[in-house]
C-alpha cells in the first residue's frame, strides 16, 4: 500500500503541473510578490498627481519604506490569496468525483484514505512552494526598490500567514469530501473565514483559536509581541481534524 500511495502521490504531483491550479497559486503570489513593492513606491507619487490636479488640494503621505511594501504583500495575502486557496482547495475532491476520476483510482489497490491524503498533500505542497517563490520576489523587489530592509520578520509573518493558509487548505479539502460540487464548498468555506475574521474582534477568543494567526502577522512586522502558542497549537489541531474528517466523509459517500 505505502508504495501505491507514493507513485499516487507522484502522480497527483506531475499532474499539478498539466491543471489550472498551477496558474491559480503561483501565478497570484508571482504576481503580488512583484507589484506590491511597485504599487507601495508608487503611491506616493499617484497621489501628488491627483493633489496637483485639483487646486486647492494638499495631500501629505509619510515617506514609504520596505516594512510598507511588506506590509501590504501580507494584506493582499490575508485577503486574494487566502480567496484563491479556498478555491482551489474547493475543487481538491469534489472535481474529480464529479469528472468520475476518484472512481478509476479507487478500482486500483488505493484506499479512500489514502486517496484524501495524496490529494491534500499535493496541495499543500503546491501552497508551500508557491508561498516561497512570491515571497522571495516580494523581498528581492522591496531590496531593488528601498534598499537593504529587515527581511526576518516579514519571513516569520509569511510563516504564520502559511500555517492558517493550511488549516483553511485542510478545510476546504474535508468541505469537498463532504459536498458534491465546488460551489457550495467554496460558499461554505468563505463564511467559515468570515466568521474567524470577526473573532479576531475579541481578544480572550481570538489568543486561543486560529483567528490568532490572522491578527499576528501585522504584528509581527511592526515588531509587537504576539500570543502564538495557543494560535498554533488550535490552528494544527483543527487541520489535522480536518483532514481526518476529509478521510471520514470519502469513507462514507457514494462515488
Amino acid at each position: 500500500m505505502s508504495g501505491a500511495f507514493g507513485t499516487f502521490l507522484s502522480k497527483e504531483r506531475r499532474e499539478t503541473f498539466k491543471t489550472w491550479r498551477l496558474w491559480v497559486l503561483p501565478g497570484i503570489l508571482l504576481f503580488l510578490g512583484l507589484t506590491s513593492p511597485v504599487l507601495t513606491k508608487l503611491t506616493p507619487e499617484l497621489l501628488k498627481a491627483t493633489a496637483n490636479s485639483q487646486p486647492g488640494v494638499i495631500i501629505r503621505f509619510p515617506p514609504q519604506v520596505a516594512r510598507d511594501a511588506y506590509l501590504q504583500f501580507m494584506g493582499n495575502l490575508g485577503q486574494l490569496v487566502t480567496i484563491a486557496v479556498i478555491v482551489v482547495g474547493a475543487a481538491t475532491i469534489s472535481a474529480e468525483r464529479k469528472s468520475g476520476t476518484a472512481i478509476l483510482v479507487l478500482t486500483k489497490p488505493i484506499s479512500r484514505a489514502a486517496f484524501v491524503v495524496a490529494k491534500a498533500i499535493s496541495q499543500l505542497t503546491l501552497l508551500i512552494c508557491a508561498t516561497i517563490l512570491g515571497s522571495a520576489l516580494c523581498i528581492a523587489t522591496t531590496i531593488a526598490l528601498f534598499g537593504s530592509a529587515s527581511i526576518w520578520p516579514f519571513v516569520e509573518a509569511v510563516a504564520l500567514w502559511l500555517a492558517f493558509a493550511a488549516m483553511v487548505l485542510m478545510l476546504m479539502v474535508m468541505l469537498s469530501a463532504a459536498m458534491r460540487s465546488q460551489a457550495p464548498a467554496i460558499g461554505a468555506g468563505i463564511g467559515l473565514w468570515i466568521a474567524l475574521l470577526f473573532l479576531t474582534g475579541f481578544p480572550l477568543l481570538r489568543d486561543h483559536s486560529p483567528a490568532g494567526l490572522m491578527a499576528a502577522n501585522d504584528a509581527a512586522l511592526r515588531g509587537r509581541d504576539v500570543a502564538l502558542l495557543w494560535p498554533l497549537l488550535t490552528t494544527a489541531l483543527a487541520g489535522l481534524a480536518f483532514l481526518a474528517t476529509a478521510v471520514w466523509f470519502m469513507g462514507r459517500r457514494e462515488l
